[in-house]
């Protein structure tokens, strides 16, 4: 007999029980908290007799019977685990229905960032080349795209379409602007056969002119500039080649952009932050809130890739670990009480707590089925394409030159991608279908990869941690519910491609 399939957490205040058959969040009294594991496992007399130091044997039975009738009636504390894991990928989606396109336009770069993957620091990644993308590879790449693109629906928290987004073509680098003629082209292109098709350029912000902005604006170009916080934060890594910083020649370059269409500015521009240690947290947290150009201005946030690099060791002198975690928690500190509140919570600390809470407010109320899909994986060649300046296909950026899925000339070969998809899954199996996190794991592909190839292990060392976290999500999550419990009412008003 096995154990419920469920997951304690206490916020101090009370005692929770993470159900996993049903995906509710139980509130309970430490009694059934501290049972709740031997139900079905013992037999009542078995729990009575274990427990009768702590407890009265008549409280004991109480609670047992309590529990007995909740998994009769609700479901609860079952049991049963997932008996399989699914391939999420469907025949139809042989003809790959996408959404969105990343160009690698360039590999040159005009800025040496010390944490880049591309820097040399990393053992299996490529480093900054002088090869660009050629007209022929990036039309083959856009003809493909626009052959077999599609909008995307946005829905609601309550699974609603409300509203359609546009196709999108993303040119990425490298520095994407260095191959600045090249954008025009594509764009230039891509308007006579699909003028539904949006785009986005990924950049450094330092390589901009009059003739940049201009088309920016005219072509209502999303831009997303990489800036780390304030110039004593973001240039002690984002330098140029001689080692100067490059924040002054970011600022300059947005205050020209802000100038010439404000509207665009505010529309169209947001800001890409990679965090680390190294960094002074609440600096950056005074900068994103306080900086003309950026504050209330949407962030996205990654951290230092820590895995097969020399960062960390090269530049261990700069890491405050113990700052940073004493930052943060002021920082989180301040995050509770305004979502206790209802308070306005800045990009930042939305960026550094709230998604996980959101997936957790979001989560489904139904029961498990015997088949599950592998964490957070996606369909290879759905919705999203990464074409490098050869024209290899792969399923993202964010996967380096793993898992290669076809070219310009093939196409996406189906098989490459099932075989991906079950590689994954035969080597996750074992380990997902007993995880009290299964419904709530986010881990994709990434987190199993060393270079271009699988590494299981490293995907357990990313099990432990992504478990860890979601057990404190759960942990902030009821904490925030006990004094508020319409805190993330807010989620019901917002949209999710």
């Amino acid at each position: 007999m096995k154990n419920p399939f469920i997951h304690k957490f206490d916020t101090q205040k009370s005692y929770y029980i993470y159900d996993v058959n049903t995906n509710n969040i139980i509130k309970s009294g430490q009694l059934v908290y501290d049972i709740i594991a031997d139900y079905g496992v013992m037999s009542f007399s078995e729990i009575i007799h274990k427990w009768k130091k702590k407890y009265e044997g008549k409280v004991i039975r109480e609670s047992l019977n309590r529990i007995h009738e909740s998994h009769k009636s609700q479901g609860l504390f079952s049991p049963n685990r997932p008996t399989t894991m699914v391939c999420p990928m469907r025949e139809e989606q042989s003809l790959q229905k996408l959404s969105d396109l990343i160009l690698d336009v360039t590999e040159r770069c005009n800025l040496r960032c010390k944490y880049c993957i591309y820097s040399g620091t990393y053992s299996y990644e490529r480093k900054h080349s002088l090869r660009n993308m050629s007209w022929v590879i990036a039309k083959k790449a856009v003809d493909y795209f626009c052959s077999h693109c599609q909008d995307y629906n946005v829905y609601n928290v309550f699974g609603e379409v409300v509203s359609k987004e546009k196709a999108n073509i993303s040119f990425y680098g490298g520095e994407g602007l260095i191959n600045f003629n090249l954008i025009k082209k594509i764009v230039g292109y891509v308007k006579t056969i699909n003028q539904s098709v949006g785009f986005r350029v990924d950049t450094n912000g330092t390589i901009f002119n009059r003739e940049i902005m201009r088309f920016l604006i005219d072509n209502d170009i999303m831009l997303q500039v990489s800036i780390d916080g304030p110039a004593e934060e973001h240039d002690k890594f984002r330098v140029f080649k001689n080692g100067r910083g490059s924040f002054n020649v970011i600022v300059k370059n947005l205050q020209k952009l802000q100038q010439m269409d404000r509207a665009y500015y505010e529309k169209r521009v947001c800001f890409v932050v990679t965090l680390s240690s190294a960094y002074n947290l609440l600096n950056i947290y005074k900068f994103f809130s306080s900086f003309d150009l950026v504050k209330e201005k949407s962030l996205l946030f990654g951290y230092v890739n820590p895995h097969d690099t020399d960062f960390f060791r090269v530049f261990s002198k700069q890491m405050k670990k113990l700052q940073w975690e004493k930052d943060r928690k002021k920082l989180l500190k301040q995050y509770i009480d305004l979502r206790v509140i209802n308070g306005s919570v800045s990009q930042l600390m939305s960026g550094l707590f709230e998604k996980p809470l959101i997936m957790i407010h979001r989560r489904q109320i139904k029961p498990m089925m015997k088949n599950c899909g592998p964490n957070g994986i996606c369909v290879p060649g759905v919705r999203k394409l990464f074409v490098d300046v050869e024209g290899k296909f792969y399923p993202c950026e964010k996967v380096g030159r793993a898992f290669c899925i076809g070219d310009v000339d093939k196409e996406i070969e189906v098989q490459k991608v099932r075989s991906i998809i079950e590689t994954y899954i035969k080597e996750s199996t074992k380990d997902c279908l007993n995880c009290w996190a299964v419904r709530l794991c986010k881990l994709c592909f990434t987190s199993a990869r060393k270079g271009d190839k699988f590494d299981f292990e490293r995907k357990k060392e990313r099990c432990v941690n992504e478990r860890n976290s979601l057990h404190n999500s759960l942990v902030l999550y009821t904490k925030i519910m006990e004094k508020n419990p319409k805190a993330f009412d807010f989620v019901k008003d917002m949209t999710f491609s």
